[in-house]
């Protein structure tokens, strides 16, 4: 490919304006050159690949073929960085960061080390995708499969496969102190601090304790089968067991990453749990006088919950998403040890209570006492307004 700015792809250009009506013609090269301001000559060199054009220039002829601007590239689309939607886009860094209210450098990390903002509210994915004008999977797939992505991922996973070697101890809770090496190298990886990571991490080795059970259980089973078909069902068991074992701290450093990744603050986390507790009723605001109107906006943006204006009183009333509910259903656990001083869901916690109430309670190391999870879930859950946990 000729030197440029862009990743290209010539061939696709001179595709589209052989194949795809513009105003129900076809466009010639020099009719397509009059439409995005340059000559026939450059446009043909565009067309063979001795020349490429700039990005704003790659948005014009994208836009005059009503096409996203990653349909003109030389990359597999499924594989483009932040960096590349941006300039498909035909826009500077300092226009993006502009657009989404973050300084130059805040959005110089989202590029280039695929790094979201600790402080986040869940939104910045969002908007980013809006700006570029591409669908929100796009940006997470560009994010997911940066090499630095990728890199840190492989470290939190080789300090994981070190640390869940503790959970092959018999008779001894499986527990991580926050004051581990590698407990306090994996926090620096994920840009928290250790004691929060203490706590996931631990709620991480619990999961993978009950992969070890399931897997003894197995090995039993197949070791004392009554007749083959039994036996063949409990090593097919034996087996998936084991397959999972093996990439268990892979797939809890993918846990770990993109659940810090997209986490709602604390006061949206607070807002999820009174909206939980409330019922099909929903709760009630006035805009914008409203101390969280931030972050009921933050999480209507999300979809995790939908909105009923009343006009005549002068209130917007609030009501759980079912995309909010399975949110909360799937991930209640990790949001217990993220943010210990908000009570869990009254819809979830006798499964918290019943799963890892003393694992958790006990994560702070062994032979020291902390409050048991059934003490602190017990709390009534506080107002919205409420300082952030």
């Amino acid at each position: 490919m000729a030197r440029g700015r862009a990743d290209f792809d010539g061939h696709a250009l001179r595709v589209l304006r052989a194949t795809r009506p513009v105003d129900g013609r076809l466009l010639s090269a020099a009719a397509l050159a009059a439409r995005v301001g340059t000559s026939k000559a450059r446009i043909l060199a565009y067309e063979n690949n001795h020349s490429v054009p700039e990005p704003a220039r790659i948005a014009e002829l994208a836009r005059v073929f009503r096409i996203p601007p990653d349909r003109l590239s030389a990359s597999d689309a499924r594989h483009l960085s932040v960096r590349d939607l941006r300039v498909h886009a035909g826009l500077t860094a300092e226009q993006v960061a502009v657009s989404l209210g973050v300084s130059r450098r805040t959005y110089r990390d989202v590029e280039s080390m695929a790094r979201l903002p600790v402080r986040d509210d869940g939104t910045l994915r969002i908007r980013l995708a809006a700006c570029l004008g591409v669908p929100l999977g796009r940006i997470n797939r560009a994010l997911h499969h940066h090499p630095l992505a990728i890199a840190r991922r492989a470290q939190i996973a080789d300090h994981l496969t070190a640390l869940f070697e503790r959970a092959h101890e018999t008779r001894f809770p499986a527990v991580v102190p926050p004051d581990d090496e590698r407990l306090r190298a994996v926090a620096a990886l994920v840009q928290r601090v250790p004691t929060v990571v203490c706590r996931l991490v631990n709620n991480e080795l619990v999961r993978y304790r009950r992969l070890l059970r399931g897997q003894a259980m197995a090995e039993l089973e197949a070791a004392y089968a009554e007749d083959e078909h039994a036996a063949r069902a409990a090593k097919e068991r034996r087996r998936r067991f084991t397959g999972l074992v093996e990439t268990a701290p892979a797939r809890s450093a993918e846990v770990l990453s993109s659940f810090l990744a997209e986490a709602m603050s604390a006061r949206q986390w607070r807002a999820m749990v009174s909206l939980v507790d409330t019922g099909a009723e929903g709760i009630a605001v006035r805009h914008p006088s409203d101390a969280n109107a931030d972050v009921w906006s933050a999480l209507l943006e999300r979809s995790f919950v939908t909105r009923i204006v009343h006009v005549e009183q002068g209130v917007h009333v609030y009501v759980l998403s079912a995309r909010g509910l399975n949110a909360m259903r799937g991930e209640f656990r990790m949001y217990a040890c993220l943010y210990p001083r908000i009570a869990t869901p009254l819809l979830f916690r006798h499964l918290l209570v019943a799963t890892q109430g003393r694992s958790q309670g006990r994560s702070q190391g062994r032979g020291k006492r902390s409050p048991r999870r059934e003490d602190r879930v017990r709390k009534e859950p506080q107002p919205i307004t409420t300082a952030e946990g």
